[in-house]
């Protein structure tokens, strides 16, 4: 231990001597150990980081899955079956997100996001609130669950902390609850359940409890003590196949699940990979800081054979010298990782605040599993650019250096290899890192440019619910609606109004099974899928959605007359590839068929704020005023800013109801922003990933070819004074660096390849196969390089050959 502080001491008496190494390798290190650091961190929050439960490693999803999707809810009587009959969770709770309009005397109407959870909930996850009490048993009953508790978040952001909100009433929906607790900070975790405002309790009526045709439940558990995740995944999938046989033997689709970390649920698997891409391309940026700074070590021992050769000659050992400079090497790793926090933890905060910029109380923190991260990368990263700098330290050849004046010191061949394989190293890297980055902009640019069959520009999007009991019924909802639609026909600069349930930036919320009269039933786990949305009559119109055969709806599809569907372009091409799909009728998979009249054929619409495949293609439109829904998205094609509507349309649905809030005003452009922002920030980061790493790699070139022109300035002189011309001195520079960065491009082609493979795995939607960019970021990278050298290859034209003869 004794020695080794000695080393340490000796150590940073060197590098204080030899500042302006200290300061370029430090730096250097700090860039490529905060990247990835502050890309660790992303990680260390979805995949990592333990939620804020006890044992909460046991905590796992419940979902149920199907040939469409494998993160699918279920349905109240499964998850009684369920949660009685298993034999390997603790407890099972059920939930289901709500939204409700909060309506208090004297302020704006505001809609809340809540979570209504089964009597398990809270005691599955064992927090208890920091005011107040949890739920009674009793309600859990229809009738006695007005009674809500509140986050933190929401009770500091909309009453100031004030503890008298205890006991208080609220009128949610025109019904009145009562607040009887607060929860701790931090419990509503909103990357794991979205923003929560305030929790209730999940009450069913018996008729309710017998339902498997309704699936909406999300679910999770606490496994048993001693059985692990896959023991109990064989458990369920056994147990709900019973289930299913007992209860639905000729089910469309018999059901089966699949359990996740709750941790781990907090991604979906295309973030997943996305995620570890983003980090492996930063590990590149410290593999090429690290080539950097193994290059200076090198020229440092070489320019310390002397020092080095008297030491040994005083008895020091080989394995004492190489761990002199192995120590010399981490010391400086170190100081590059304490510098790396302060860059990890703006680019934490940079990431937060564009990852979840619509999620408050969301971040990405530093923790100890970061700092140790941090710690770990620094020692290795002083490993690996001083293992090879330390051995050949350790092999100083006393005779040769005692020779030899501190001017003419050279470095061996071996070491003019190793500095050539560092520099191909360095342009392979960075030429990945140029591809991946060039890559995934271009296809993200080329995704957010295409056609998604309707109109995003000029649209000015928002969403309402109708809730309480001034819109319980149907013919109640369609008499709003209907006389909302008349109102904002009239205001000035809005040329078409379109109303659905969902935002169709992000893609259609409600699908179903079906089956079309006259032709054969599929088998039981073969029926086709198609998401179905209810639309008012202008719906088309204001989208720009084009109306391929048939007609549109009109005031005559009204509840009581027969049903009537539009379906999209793909669906009728595969339903019906050779005939008109006009008059032919659809129905649900079940033994009840509803039919539905096909009356018309549009464009498919696509989802240009979500990168993930849909589950189907297929898309079924059904008239508002047949199936008026709860939950709405208006739509308003106008050329006015959306500004400028926000309140006209906050002011028409107040003239009509002041107890309804209207959220997320925005333009259907924007929407696609937010819904790709991590894409787009991924972008970015890939982007200034790349540029770090072409800056690192020419700095290394640069670096590695000054040196060789220093040490070779004798040589030249002597050319120049034999005849030689400066070109000539040029080409011998430039040659040797040029196939050395070709090599290195070469290899870093078949890498970008290979990336460009991954990338295409990880994100399907995202276009990018585009071999010309490759090639030109290939030409960039080879002409930033070449430049790299030619700056010191011209400074040895310029070599005075009495100047460097005297030194001979």
């Amino acid at each position: 231990m004794t020695s080794l502080l000695q080393d340490v001491r000796y150590g940073l008496r060197v590098l204080l001597k030899h500042k302006g190494f200290t300061v370029v390798a430090a730096l250097t290190l700090a860039l490529g150990i905060g990247v990835n650091t502050a890309m660790f961190s992303v990680l260390n929050t979805y995949l990592f980081r333990s939620l804020p439960y006890p044992q909460s490693s046991h905590l796992v999803r419940v979902f149920r899955t199907s040939p469409h999707s494998q993160r699918w809810p279920h349905s109240p009587a499964n998850f009684f079956d369920q949660r009685e009959r298993n034999t390997v969770f603790e407890k099972m709770a059920a939930y289901n997100y709500v939204s409700r309009n909060l309506v208090e005397q004297g302020r704006t109407a505001e809609r809340l996001s809540g979570l209504a959870g089964t009597a398990d909930f809270l005691p599955l996850l064992g927090v208890t609130p920091a005011l107040g009490r949890a739920f009674n048993p009793e309600e859990f009953e229809p009738g006695a669950n007005n009674v809500i508790v509140l986050s933190d978040r929401f009770w500091q952001t909309r009453f100031g902390g004030d503890p008298g909100v205890v006991g208080r009433n609220l009128q949610l929906d025109g019904k009145t609850v009562n607040v009887v607790g607060v929860m701790p900070p931090g419990f509503d975790h909103p990357i794991l359940w979205g923003r929560v405002d305030f929790w209730q309790p999940l009450a069913f009526n018996p008729e309710q409890k017998k339902t498997r045709d309704t699936n909406y439940l999300s679910s999770f558990a606490r496994l048993k003590p001693g059985v692990s995740i896959e023991q109990a995944q064989q458990s369920m999938v056994t147990l709900v196949a019973n289930i299913g046989k007992e209860n639905s033997p000729n089910s469309p689709n018999p059901d089966s699940v699949r359990l996740e970390l709750l941790q781990r649920s907090m991604s979906d698997e295309i973030g997943r990979k996305v995620m570890w891409f983003t980090f492996g391309l930063a590990g590149f940026v410290l593999l090429i800081a690290c080539a950097n700074i193994a290059n200076l070590q090198l020229v440092r021992t070489a320019s310390r054979s002397r020092e080095l050769s008297v030491r040994a000659a005083l008895g020091a050992g080989r394995f004492r010298l190489l761990r002199q400079s192995l120590t010399e090497s981490i010391v400086v790793a170190l100081i590059g990782g304490l510098l790396s926090l302060g860059l990890a933890l703006w680019g934490v905060r940079f990431i937060s605040n564009h990852l979840f910029a619509n999620l408050p109380g969301a971040e990405v923190e530093l923790d100890l599993k970061v700092f140790a991260f941090a710690f770990a990368c620094s020692l290795l990263t002083g490993v690996l650019f001083g293992t090879m700098p330390a051995w050949f330290a350790s092999r100083a050849d006393i005779n040769q250096a005692i020779r030899e004046n501190s001017r003419s010191t050279t470095a061996g061949g071996s070491q003019h290899r190793l500095r050539h394989m560092l520099i191909i190293g360095e342009v392979a890297f960075a030429m990945i890192l140029l591809a991946a980055a060039s890559l995934f902009l271009r296809g993200l640019q080329r995704f957010i440019n295409s056609d998604p069959g309707w109109s995003v520009d000029g649209l000015v999007t928002a969403q309402m619910n109708l809730r309480g009991e001034r819109y319980a019924k149907d013919a109640q909802r369609v008499a709003f609606l209907s006389e909302l639609e008349n109102r904002l026909k009239t205001v000035p600069g809005v040329q078409q109004v379109g109303i659905g349930s969902s935002q169709p930036v992000y893609g259609f919320s409600s699908s179903s099974s079906f089956v079309v009269e006259g032709q054969p039933e599929p088998k039981p786990d073969q029926y086709p899928e198609m998401f179905f949305e209810p639309v008012s009559n202008d719906y088309f119109t204001a989208y720009g959605v084009n109306l391929l055969r048939g007609r549109a709806f009109n005031n005559g599809d009204i509840v009581d007359r027969p049903k009537v569907v539009i379906v999209n372009e793909s669906m009728a091409q595969q339903f019906f590839p050779n005939e008109n799909p006009i008059g032919k009728r659809i129905g649900n998979a079940g033994q009840k068929k509803e039919w539905q009249e096909v009356v018309g054929v549009v464009r498919d619409m696509k989802f240009p704020g979500d990168l993930s495949e849909p589950y189907t293609r297929y898309q079924a439109f059904v008239p508002l005023a047949q199936s008026a829904p709860d939950y709405l998205t208006i739509a308003l094609r106008t050329s006015q800013s959306p500004e400028g509507l926000e309140n006209t349309l906050r002011n028409a649905v107040a003239g009509l109801d002041p107890a309804l809030p209207v959220y997320r005003v925005r333009t259907a452009r924007s929407a696609v922003d937010i819904g790709i922002g991590y894409i787009s920030l991924l972008g970015k980061l890939l982007g200034a990933f790349a540029a770090l790493g072409l800056v690192l790699a020419a700095i290394g070139i640069y670096g590695v070819i000054s040196y060789v022109v220093v040490q070779r300035a004798g040589e030249f002189g002597i050319r120049m004074a034999l005849g030689a011309q400066g070109r000539d001195v040029l080409w011998l520079v430039l040659r040797k660096g040029a196939l050395v960065i070709l090599i290195g491009a070469v290899l870093g082609g078949a890498g970008s390849y290979a990336v460009s493979k991954l990338l295409i795995s990880a994100i399907p939607s995202l276009p990018t196969r585009d071999p010309m960019t490759l090639v030109i970021m290939g030409f960039v990278l080879i002409v930033v390089a070449l430049m790299a050298c030619y700056l010191p290859a011209r400074r040895a034209t310029k070599v005075d050959p009495l100047v460097a003869l005297r030194y001979e």
